[in-house]
């Protein structure tokens, strides 16, 4: 027979009606209880109590479990209708057998406990009634006196007059203490079976509620036998209170404990991106005035917080860092993804291995994806954002720099005859004559994009960083376009996805929706992008940065599909980027250690040097080929309709005329306002001695550039600059975007004169 059948359904089971006497007794009781209002008041004892500890829960972008976070005391609330009537039956058979007949407190309880103890000279039995248990946990300090004791009991007895036997039922069983951090039926379930309450079979029952009264002295996790005594005393209560039947005994005190805890298994998914969460709400003074409301609200809200991670993409994001990295000697990487379309984070690698041991690793748990302390220098990554200026300034692409191997620039805002600014390139290399702004980022070429933030102005590349979406604070330096300010992934994957979005920021974000116990939301993300640059500029800083992945510095983070990016390298190889991105994804890596500025050369690392090209693009590289096996292939928007086409004369830079001589001529689309309006004039001199500057293409060597996976247009582009001819076929396909490059002949880095014909077969 289960607890329904009991007095709420009209049975009296083992009461018996009261004698003369005690029925004199119980009610000279009721009387003192009564009286002790004046001592104890229900309402204001429940108005004054601390809000009751919940845990809250923290899920991933599909709704799946990530982990819980809780303070002292780790709980979840739910109703009495999901816990079986065989636990509240084993609960009351344990702790109050007479729960549903008394009024709060059981007189014949207590002098019954008093004899029992009495008798065997030690504690065996309490006298305190399920209702009382739950006045003391929730409303009185746990001291032993008298007084509090009469509190107690007269707080019961009111606490009976307003609420049903199972409201009280439920209150105390998901306010119980079961041991091992559980608190409340829920918890204890999952904590030592791992499952949840509503799934308890009467074995585990039984074993839980046997915990109450003791959950160190009878520990099943630590006391195994004292454990199975005390599971089997319960199931002998219930039998003698006719709550199970003798069959249903036998076979419950004929099995083992049947453990599965989940003790010890603190590990779960995305440490870092967690961390992040966290860091997010108890910063937020939204969520309190001070930090300790902060704190409560977080810890012990019971909150559920719906966040934007993706598990799939963060396993991937993982295995590219950890399968790139994979010696003790090697430095560590940062890892940072976010759909660019809404800002919402997607993956996010911190370091080498969050869980583990201090006394290993003391940086084990310094989310290098957000900066760590500082953040990292930048390197060459930044030049993107100098680019963009230079762009949104009408500086064209095919604009030429002298480019030798080094360069002095010794007047304001780059330098002063007094202190002039030494700029050399990587590794002393030189270019000859001079090259195009857009073949210095594809080349990364310092001293070409020093001469460039000089005509810009500092000022300006740092402000065009912090619209895309660079929130550290930056040093509007010239040297900012070598990278010497420190940024982190999460911001550089958030300011070069304003590029794959045509120039729309997003701002980042973790938490999609954070609900309240009872399920009020309390925050949903509302992304709100803005149109922070002209999508003109972004596509032509985009066509460009492609070209860095092609055949520039960025090779190998080439995926096959449309994609751009920037490789980084700071001074004497300290730190090492990539910053790439697809229509629907943009990722940065960071590689360095963390313990300072340490130089990433041989024999510190196994590799002669760590360069942007190197580790950062090779884990851009793996993270990206695992994530887009399930992506469309989407090529970036190309607004035609949102820009002027004029014929300039490419070495002057003003509108070509009749006397233009047509090899100087090129037809170059500008953002509407920005288009050169000035006939060039010419002089007799132009063209007697028309010696223009040597104009190197950059071209590397290893023949045929790689143009599958491409749009078509990018892709003759690429191989006409390239000095070749191109002949188009065309392809039905499934399985690539409608003018993509699915082949090409001859095949990529095969030997081929300029002048020699490319065929490249398109999908339809």
């Amino acid at each position: 027979m289960l607890a329904s059948d009991l007095v709420t359904r009209g049975y009296t089971r083992l009461v018996g009606r009261p004698s003369p006497s005690r029925a004199l007794a119980v009610s000279l009781a009721l009387l003192a209880l009564t009286s002790c209002r004046l001592v104890a008041d229900l309402d204001k004892e429940m108005l004054d109590a601390q809000p009751l500890a919940l845990t809250s829960t923290i899920y991933d972008a599909n709704g799946r479990l990530i982990t819980t976070l809780h303070a002292e005391e780790d709980r979840e609330l739910i109703p009495l209708s999901r816990i079986p009537e065989v636990v509240q039956d084993a609960v009351v058979a344990i702790e109050d057998q007479r729960f549903w007949s008394h009024r709060g407190v059981d007189l014949k309880a207590i002098i019954r406990a008093a004899y029992v103890n009495a008798t065997t000279g030690r504690i065996e039995e309490g006298g305190s009634t399920i209702t009382q248990q739950y006045v003391k946990n929730r409303l009185l300090s746990p001291e032993q006196t008298l007084t509090r004791k009469v509190r107690e009991a007269a707080l019961a007895w009111q606490l009976e007059q307003d609420l049903s036997k199972e409201e009280i039922l439920g209150r105390y069983m998901n306010t119980v203490y079961f041991g091992q951090g559980a608190y409340g039926i829920q918890r204890a379930a999952e904590t030592f079976f791992s499952k949840p309450a509503a799934q308890l079979t009467l074995r585990e029952a039984a074993l839980l509620a046997g915990l109450i009264a003791g959950p160190v002295r009878w520990d099943p996790i630590d006391r195994p036998e004292q454990a199975l005594a005390r599971r089997n005393h319960v199931l002998d209560r219930m039998l003698t209170l006719g709550m199970i039947t003798l069959s249903q005994w036998e076979e419950a005190t004929s099995v083992p404990l049947g453990l599965k805890p989940t003790l010890g298994s603190e590990r779960y998914p995305a440490p870092y991106f967690v961390d992040y969460v966290k860091h997010q709400l108890l910063s937020n003074p939204r969520w309190g005035s001070t930090y300790t409301q902060r704190y409560n609200f977080l810890f012990k809200g019971g909150l559920k917080i719906h966040t934007t991670i993706d598990l799939r993409m963060q396993r991937a994001a993982e295995g590219a860092v950890n399968g790139i990295l994979t010696q003790p000697s090697d430095p560590y990487g940062a890892l940072t993804a976010i759909d660019p379309r809404n800002g919402q984070i997607k993956a996010m690698v911190g370091g080498r291995d969050y869980w583990a041991p201090r006394r290993e690793d003391r940086y084990a748990k310094v989310n290098l994806a957000t900066g760590g302390s500082t953040g990292r220098q930048a390197g060459s990554s930044f030049k993107p954002f100098a680019l963009v200026a230079a762009l949104e300034n009408g500086i064209l692409p095919t604009k030429t720099y002298s480019a030798p191997s080094s360069i002095v620039l010794d007047e304001p805002p780059c330098g002063s005859p007094e202190v002039p600014w030494n700029v050399q390139n990587y590794e002393g290399s030189s270019y000859g004559g001079a090259i195009t702004v857009e073949q210095g980022l594809i080349s990364s070429v310092n001293v070409v994009y020093a001469q460039i933030i000089r005509d810009v102005h500092p000022e300006r590349v740092v402000e065009v960083a912090h619209r895309m979406g660079i929130r550290s604070p930056l040093r509007p330096y010239c040297s900012s376009v070598l990278g010497s300010n420190e940024v982190n992934t999460m911001e550089m994957a958030s300011a070069f996805g304003t590029l794959a979005t045509g120039g729309r920021y997003v701002r980042p974000t973790a938490i999609l929706r954070i609900e309240d116990p009872e399920g009020d939301v309390l925050f949903e993300a509302n992304p709100r992008p803005k149109q922070v640059l002209n999508s003109w500029v972004a596509w032509q800083a985009t066509e460009i940065m492609r070209k860095v992945i092609l055949y520039g510095t960025g090779t190998a983070a080439n995926i096959g599909r449309p994609a751009a990016g920037k490789t980084g390298t700071a001074q004497e190889w300290r730190d090492a980027w990539f910053a790439g991105f697809i229509p629907q994804l943009s990722g940065a890596v960071w590689v360095g250690f963390p313990q300072g500025q340490i130089s990433m050369v041989y024999p510190t690392v196994r590799i002669s040097r760590v360069t942007g090209g190197s580790f950062p693009a090779q884990i851009w590289h793996a993270f990206m080929s695992a994530v887009t096996e399930r992506m469309p292939f989407r090529d970036f928007r190309d607004p035609t309709e949102e820009s002027v086409t004029v014929a300039i004369d490419i070495t002057k830079g003003c509108v070509a005329t009749s006397s233009t001589p047509s090899e100087n001529i090129r037809y170059i689309r500008f953002t509407p306002g920005t288009e050169p309006t000035e006939p060039c004039e010419y002089t007799s001199e132009d063209f007697i001695s028309p010696t223009p500057p040597t104009v190197v293409t950059g071209t590397p060597p290893g023949g045929v550039p790689p143009v599958v996976g491409i749009s078509v247009s990018t892709a003759i582009s690429v191989l006409r600059e390239r000095g070749y001819e191109v002949d188009r076929t065309y392809e039905r396909d499934s399985e690539h975007a409608r003018g993509t490059v699915i082949s090409q002949d001859p095949a990529p880095g095969t030997p081929a004169p300029p002048g020699s014909a490319v065929t490249i077969v398109v999908a339809r």
